[in-house]
């Protein structure tokens, strides 16, 4: 492990540029979905470079698209390796976007991407060099890549206590903002089922589905749920937070994905999204849970109050607790955004 090589960042670094969404639609706003898929590539490419050979997402942590992205825009995407594990690789990827009228590349978003380096039979290939961090940029790279692998243990351990809790009662969970909305939804009401296969075009080199084309489908199916929630067509995804991919989706999988409304804030709501996965041998495996923000807002582009809130009973413990899991999100990313 101390003899292994070593590479400099700057050897992982990559940068992808692609004009984003649909011509017919230039100049309005798209779904995050897009830029999911590009990150995800461009991590995948930055874990190459730095390992040599062939590697799978792992993880993401949370991506912010606070900053609105428009059919046509021209995206920029910046990725570096920032630390190594054994087989893991944690990819920095920083978004721009061009601005039309300046020519230049503002900020958009920046995340971390979890990439496993894989030998030739799939499984995780632990002869990959170490990292070297032998400039100022590398250093600070490093400091803030360990604050958000710290942070994400930190969430991780919350969420896991929070499920252990029971039981829970509505009135200790809810927060005055659910109860002041003027109608409710009964949790069971916003699920959304879908099922589904992915083909071979969304296989990447080991035969698995790209982690990017997953994303992709999965904020279509939060948006869907969150349309469907408010009865507006104008929401949007802002943000998505972790995801643990614990499983590889093939081709042969049928793929199940319930998604359901678990939070309700004044201009944003929560969608939650469990992924199951049906082998040919019938095997049922739990792939991995989502969390996508959801921005509700009129035709112009300005945010509006969501009228619905959740009805919560202290009979339907699932929902309470995935209630309280998702103020408990929300509340410690707000604690933990300027990490």
């Amino acid at each position: 492990m101390n003899d292994r090589p070593l590479k400099s960042s700057e050897n992982s670094r990559t940068t992808l540029a692609e004009i984003v969404g649909e011509e017919s639609l230039q100049g309005q706003r798209m779904q995050a979905g897009a830029i999911l898929d590009l990150m995800d590539v461009a991590a995948g490419r930055a874990a190459f470079s730095h390992c040599g050979g062939q590697a799978v997402t792992l993880s993401f942590d949370r991506v912010d698209l606070i900053y609105p992205i428009h059919h046509q825009d021209l995206i920029r995407l910046e990725a570096e390796v920032a630390l190594v594990g054994n087989s893991s690789m944690l990819v920095h990827v920083q978004g721009y976007r061009r601005d039309a009228h300046t020519h230049s590349f503002t900020p958009i978003q920046s995340s971390y991407v979890t990439m496993v380096a894989i030998d030739g039979e799939g499984r995780p290939n632990a002869n990959i060099p170490g990292l070297r961090h032998d400039t100022p940029h590398a250093e600070t790279l490093r400091h803030r890549a360990q604050r958000i692998k710290s942070r994400a243990a930190e969430w991780q351990h919350m969420q896991e206590d929070a499920s252990r809790l029971e039981p829970l009662r509505a009135a200790d969970v809810e927060e005055p903002l659910n109860r002041a909305k003027s109608g409710t939804r009964l949790p069971e009401e916003t699920e959304i089922e879908v099922r589904r296969v992915f083909l071979p075009r969304h296989n990447n080199q080991l035969g698995a589905i790209f982690g990017g084309d997953i994303l992709l489908w999965m904020n279509r199916v939060a948006t869907y749920s969150a349309r469907s929630f408010t009865g507006n067509p104008h929401m949007v995804t802002i943000a998505m937070n972790r995801i643990f991919f614990k499983h590889p989706i093939f081709t042969t999988d049928l793929v199940d994905l319930v998604a359901r409304v678990v939070y309700v804030r004044n201009f944003t709501l929560e969608v939650e999204i469990e992924v199951q996965l049906q082998r040919l041998s019938g095997e049922l495996l739990r792939s991995h849970t989502g969390y996508f923000t959801v921005l509700n807002h009129d035709q112009a582009g300005v945010k509006q109050p969501i009228p619905y809130g959740l009805v919560l009973r202290d009979s339907d413990q699932p929902a309470l607790r995935r209630y309280q899991q998702a103020r408990l999100r929300h509340h410690f990313w707000e604690t933990h955004r300027r990490d």
